[in-house]
């Protein structure tokens, strides 16, 4: 073989080899629109300063995401790395499906002393660190400014100023907008029923119901908890202000007075042709209480590359990255989230609009706390729910029936 032949021939064998050499890191995520070009961003600076691995970004809806996460681990097929929602924190951990990440406690580079006790309290068992929260979201409101224009009522957060924000008014200026506009006036859940629990929780809580009760019991049949989603459901039948489950109508179509959502939903906004706000979730008999929408970066605990895995992690949950995701999902860090470069970092909202809208509202914001059943139990309050969604239902009788299945379970 020629000496030119010789280097070729090593050359080839050495670039084999380095290609050969190179981690993919499976990254899980339901993030979308701006959010997710973010995280695909990070993930190419990633790969570019770390040699020998590559990150994939994964992308399931929401609804979705838990039940199919599950099912890829369970067939080992599963990312490496990823997002998990509070809700499903329960079911992971008794599947053991989450690795420990308490080396970060000891580690003066990660800080995370940074995190309050709180936000990691979830993902905390003894000194075992399962999951590092980047998310710290309570629920908002969004309005469109227009149609409330339109139909000639005060917006919520002129409401919310003078005192008058309850779910009474919330009521009012839904069926005020339907009936001037002829758009809907408000979607409290997703699109999604299977996502129930968003929209639906701050509405039973700031009115004195539940969906679980401290021992985790079905609470969806309690006095309060029944007078809140007959509430919901006179608005969808009665008032017809509100869109039944199935109906796609979207906030970003401009066919819809208020809709709620973490303030994420923001980066889905950007074209749209319409001016709106945010402003906090209505008051109801039992207080403002809204949903504190938690989520967590972790590392799977069938992951090929564990080591990479919580290097990635690592980044992610960095000063510098949280304050990048800061803008749309509120950091947990307090030194980014006290900072006033956070209350100005999206661009689509005053400061003064997201101080009110969510930093005043985490105090009495909660995280929605599940059973280890979660996942069957989801799927039987989100069948029961489409009974309860109909004309003429029995509100009390479908949600008697939705507890006896769930305890059953």
């Amino acid at each position: 073989m020629s000496r030119t032949g010789l280097l070729l021939s090593v050359s080839a064998l050495l670039l084999s080899s380095v290609a050969s050499a190179q981690t993919t890191l499976r990254f899980s995520t339901w993030a979308g629109g701006d959010g997710l070009a973010l995280l695909q961003q990070l993930a190419q600076e990633y790969g570019a300063q770390t040699p020998g691995v590559k990150v994939s970004v994964e992308v399931t809806p929401f609804a979705d995401y838990a039940r199919k996460v599950a099912v890829q681990l369970a067939s080992g097929d599963g990312p490496d790395v990823g997002w998990l929602a509070e809700a499903n924190v329960p079911t992971f951990l008794a599947s053991r499906s989450l690795r420990d990440l308490a080396a970060f406690r000891t580690d003066s580079a990660f800080n995370v002393a940074d995190f309050p006790t709180s936000a990691l309290s979830l993902w905390t068992q003894g000194r075992a660190l399962y999951g590092v929260p980047f998310s710290n979201s309570p629920s908002v409101l969004f309005y469109n400014r227009d149609l409330f224009r339109q139909a000639g009522v005060a917006d919520p957060m002129t409401q919310y100023a003078k005192g008058t924000w309850t779910y009474t008014s919330f009521r009012t200026a839904a069926k005020a907008i339907r009936d001037k506009t002829g758009a809907y006036g408000a979607r409290i859940m997703r699109l999604d029923i299977k996502a129930w629990n968003s929209g639906t929780l701050p509405v039973l809580w700031s009115n004195g119901g539940n969906a679980f009760d401290a021992k985790l019991k079905c609470a969806l049949n309690t006095p309060a908890s029944v007078q809140a989603f007959q509430l919901m459901h006179d608005m969808t039948f009665r008032d017809q202000s509100v869109p039944r489950p199935g109906d796609q109508t979207t906030f970003q179509g401009g066919k819809l007075g208020m809709y709620v959502d973490n303030v994420s939903f923001s980066a889905q906004l950007k074209d749209a042709p319409f001016r709106w706000g945010v402003a906090p979730m209505p008051r109801g008999s039992a207080g403002r209480v809204t949903q504190l929408g938690q989520a967590g970066y972790v590392v799977f605990a069938k992951s090929a590359h564990p080591a990479e895995a919580q290097a990635f992690l690592k980044f992610l949950a960095s000063p510098a990255v949280m304050a990048r995701t800061a803008k749309f999902f509120p950091p947990p860090r307090k030194s980014v989230l006290n900072s006033a470069a956070y209350l100005g970092s999206n661009p689509a909202i005053p400061a003064a609009d997201v101080k009110t809208a969510l930093v005043s509202q985490l105090g009495s914001a909660r995280v929605f706390k599940t059973g280890e059943n979660y996942l069957r139990a989801g799927d039987v309050i989100a069948s029961g729910l489409e009974r309860l969604y109909q004309p003429g239902a029995n509100v009390g009788s479908v949600l008697n029936d939705i507890c006896r299945q769930v305890d059953s379970l």
